[in-house]
């Protein structure tokens, strides 16, 4: 079996299949502006999920929700990347298995393409139906049926491409630290401890100072 050594015609693609090889072929040679819009979108479709969870569209009108979840999202999956890479960053100083920061963040950045892939559906859909999209279904069944039709639709779309979102950065990430998925995991797990125990200690702290 072949691997990808080198930058693929279309990493975008072969992502999907070839994660690992892909990645490797991207290190070092992925342009910054590319990793920063894929982590961007993710993002806008995470805030989009969000705002959907939520009923957003009983509260705020269709004309502001679109602008709201891009920006919002797009910030927000500037601070996940960076956050993310940072603490798989110490979290491989610390067991052994360094990388560089830029290569974690390819990795990371890359493994969007999912998440992106389902983006243009949310971004039309939203056109389309407006608040209705980001209602609570049974007050749209009767107004606007499609609208939960494409709700129910985009969020099994969505909820795929997220988990192929984990499974890709796993595996990315793994590459990069030259070891294997479950050890990758395992830093995963042990980065989410870290910012666990990093929100309840400002937390804490927080209550402490208002005494």
């Amino acid at each position: 079996m072949t691997t990808v050594t080198s930058l693929s015609p279309r990493p975008w693609l072969d992502i999907w299949v070839h994660p690992r090889a892909t990645v490797r072929g991207l290190l070092g040679r992925s342009p910054l502006y590319i990793e920063l819009l894929l982590v961007a979108g993710s993002g806008v479709v995470q805030s989009m999920v969000q705002a959907t969870s939520t009923h957003v569209g009983a509260r705020a009108p269709g004309s502001l929700i679109l602008p709201m979840t891009l920006v919002i999202g797009a910030v927000w999956g500037l601070l996940q990347l960076h956050l993310v890479a940072t603490l798989l960053f110490f979290v491989g100083r610390w067991t052994g298995v360094p990388a560089v920061f830029s290569s974690l963040r390819t990795a990371l950045s890359w493994a969007a393409i999912p998440q992106v892939a389902v983006l243009p559906f949310w971004v039309v859909a939203t056109l389309v139906f407006g608040r209705f999209l980001y209602m609570d279904p049974e007050l749209v069944t009767g107004p606007m049926p499609l609208a939960v039709l494409a709700q129910v639709l985009l969020s099994l779309a969505t909820l795929v491409a997220a988990g192929w979102w984990i499974v890709l950065q796993v595996v990315g990430v793994a590459e990069v630290q030259h070891v294997s998925a479950w050890r990758a995991l395992g830093n995963f797990l042990v980065a989410g401890l870290m910012f666990g125990v990093g929100v309840v200690a400002v937390v804490v702290l927080t209550i402490v100072a208002r005494r």
